[in-house]
């Protein structure tokens, strides 16, 4: 599973310019609460960081867990283990689509299809709050930077203009964690650069200063 894992974040980079969905069984539910039995495994975490930044479900007809182990009563288990899933592009330029999850007749799995309904005017990609973003210096300053702002209304209505406005920016900050890694990575490989250059050129002036004694005292005998 892993393995796709890293191929849905290759595509989310990849294509992010473009709209496009995947979908199917992908072997693990999306959380706790998408399971008959309720509990939260590792492989449900991974499954999470692997579409968290890129990828949102698509709005979902039908059954909602699309797979059982074909008993019945207390031995019966049920999970949502089948997802639609569009990234942001997708969402921006196909409208009002969503997923209808049909009877599985014979199957354990019941069959997904995609359907599109008369195209709703963009009101912009759905926002998610990032948890990571809490650990940027910048977060602090953008929230009280957005909040001292002045707006009219009721208390409700203030609250809610402000929470629109900080949306903008922190987008701006970082949609992956793993950008700001790569980042980290690029500037660290320029410091062991210039710290290189730097031991190299002390090993140079050594061995030019014992060269320039050497040469003296040959001259002095």
């Amino acid at each position: 599973r892993r393995t796709l894992w890293d191929d849905l974040i290759y595509c989310a980079n990849r294509f992010k310019h473009e709209p496009w969905a995947v979908l199917g069984e992908f072997n693990v539910t999306y959380g706790a609460e998408h399971s008959s039995s309720n509990r939260m495994i590792k492989a449900m975490k991974e499954f999470n960081n692997a579409i968290n930044a890129e990828l949102e479900d698509l709005k979902v007809t039908g059954f909602h867990f699309t797979w059982n182990n074909m008993r019945m009563g207390t031995e019966a288990v049920l999970k949502k283990l089948d997802r639609a899933l569009g990234n942001w592009q997708w969402f921006r330029f196909t409208g009002d689509s969503f997923a209808q999850f049909h009877p599985p007749g014979i199957s354990d799995h019941s069959p997904v299809s995609i359907h599109f309904r008369h195209r709703q005017p963009y009101k912009g990609r759905p926002f998610k709050f990032l948890n990571f973003w809490t650990d940027s210096e910048k977060f602090l300053h953008i929230v009280k930077q957005e909040w001292d702002k002045v707006y009219t209304g009721s208390p409700l209505i203030v609250i809610h203009k402000k929470l629109k406005s900080l949306k903008g920016p922190l987008r701006n900050l970082s949609t992956r964690p793993d950008s700001i890694a790569k980042e980290l990575r690029n500037k660290l490989h320029s410091v062991q650069q210039v710290m290189e250059v730097g031991r190299v050129a002390r090993l140079e002036e050594a061995f030019f200063n014992q060269k320039s004694r050497i040469q003296w005292l040959k001259e002095g005998d």
